[in-house]
């Protein structure tokens, strides 16, 4: 009897080993690149996971890239470890679906578990709400956008299953061109602990990855701020203008900061506009001439001074702006453009029916902003029917 419950004891414990065995490791940091590249951008794929796998030194961080290339062949998952590189076929074309990427997330969380993670997203970016261009959705049609809001909410989502698990995002950086605005830092408040992102053009490949990866392997204790400064300090000059990143938590304190810069601009019974896209007011990013953005502290200056008012709210946001902002850095060869730019562009709406489609922005809700664009639009509405009736009294009967 005895050996007989020797040889269960003796059973359990195989069984215990080899489950044991067969779990997945937990990592110090696992990077997911969700590289959305079925675009003209399909040539820069391969070169960047290259990179990646060469920054690969530890055995405790491993790296898993999305693919979305140029066919209709479905995606590709690239596991990147320390000396070993996997692909993974998959029938899925869809890569600007929401679906598709909390389903690539979740994958990465259940087969990849880490103490840390960080999200990029490579690829175009267009207008406030586009990012990761898929020019070829798959047979069935569907998004050619991912739209950030609905991004926001699948990585915030994802990000509490991670920390149920004891782990943590770290960083979602937007590595793709004008996503630096301050509406799509806003909406990933809750997605990671820092977010970063470029208030322009950013170029392709790029070329940090594995510095910035070696370091990490050698730097576990490492956060997202740390690692988002390796990013922009070993990015060549020729490939970005701005980098900046955003503490998240700072985020929380955006809508009275912002509030109280708007209020005196929405007490004036005529607003007053600068020349929007002039020599002093130039955008920093243009979606094709329909969306664009300006910097966001060139912007609220040249209210200011178009308006004659106090520019004490100003100072104010510029104080808080040390706490916002941990890190920025713009371009050696840029600095002539942007050396003056505040980390972070903000969206000027040409039109009430462009306001309207974007909101479901959370910082719409949470500020004035669409407050004082509504009243942009009023007034110049009030202006132009008050020249229409002086040109109509003038006409001959």
């Amino acid at each position: 009897m005895r050996s007989f419950a020797t040889a269960l004891t003796l059973l359990a414990c195989a069984g215990l080993a080899r489950a044991q065995s067969e779990a997945p490791q937990t990592y110090d940091w696992v990077l997911h690149y969700y590289m959305a590249y079925d675009n003209n951008l399909e040539r820069c794929g391969p070169p960047i996971v290259d990179m990646l796998a060469k920054g690969i030194t530890s055995e405790k961080l491993a790296i898993v890239v999305s693919a979305d290339y140029a066919d209709t062949k479905g995606m590709r998952r690239y596991l990147l470890t320390k000396g070993e590189r996997k692909v993974l076929e998959l029938e899925e074309e869809g890569s600007a679906e929401e679906e598709t990427l909390a389903a690539e997330l979740d994958w990465v969380r259940q087969s990849y578990p880490a103490k840390k993670y960080a999200v990029v997203f490579l690829n175009h970016g267009g207008g406030l709400g586009q990012m990761s261009l898929d020019e070829r959705p798959g047979k069935q049609g569907g998004q050619t956008w991912l739209y950030p809001p609905e991004v926001a909410r699948v990585v915030t989502a994802w990000r509490e299953q991670v920390k149920a698990a004891e782990g943590e995002v770290e960083l979602v950086f937007y590595q793709q061109c004008g996503k630096g605005s301050l509406e799509n830092y806003h909406c990933m408040r809750t997605a990671a602990r820092y977010v970063m992102g470029s208030q322009t053009v950013v170029g392709a490949p790029n070329y940090y990855y594995s510095a910035a990866i070696e370091h990490l392997c050698e730097h576990p204790e490492a956060d997202g701020l740390e690692l988002a400064k390796q990013i922009t300090q070993h990015e060549t000059a020729n490939m970005f203008t701005t980098y900046t990143t955003l503490d998240s938590a700072q985020l929380d304190e955006l809508p009275a900061q912002l509030d109280a810069v708007l209020a005196p601009l929405l007490a004036l019974e005529a607003l007053k506009l600068p020349r929007l896209g002039s020599k002093e007011l130039p955008p920093c990013f243009d979606f094709g001439k329909r969306e664009l953005f300006f910097d966001g502290m060139a912007l609220f200056r040249a209210l200011y001074a178009a308006n004659e008012l106090d520019p004490a709210p100003l100072a104010a946001l510029e104080d808080y702006h040390r706490r916002l902002i941990p890190s920025h850095r713009v371009s050696p060869q840029q600095q002539t453009r942007a050396g003056t730019w505040c980390g972070y562009s903000v969206f000027f709406p040409l039109h009430p029916r462009v306001l309207e489609q974007y909101e479901d922005y959370p910082i719409y809700a949470d500020t004035q902003l669409d407050e004082f664009f509504a009243e942009v639009f009023r007034q110049a509405a009030a202006r132009r029917a008050a020249r229409e009736t002086e040109e109509g009294k003038g006409a001959p009967r």
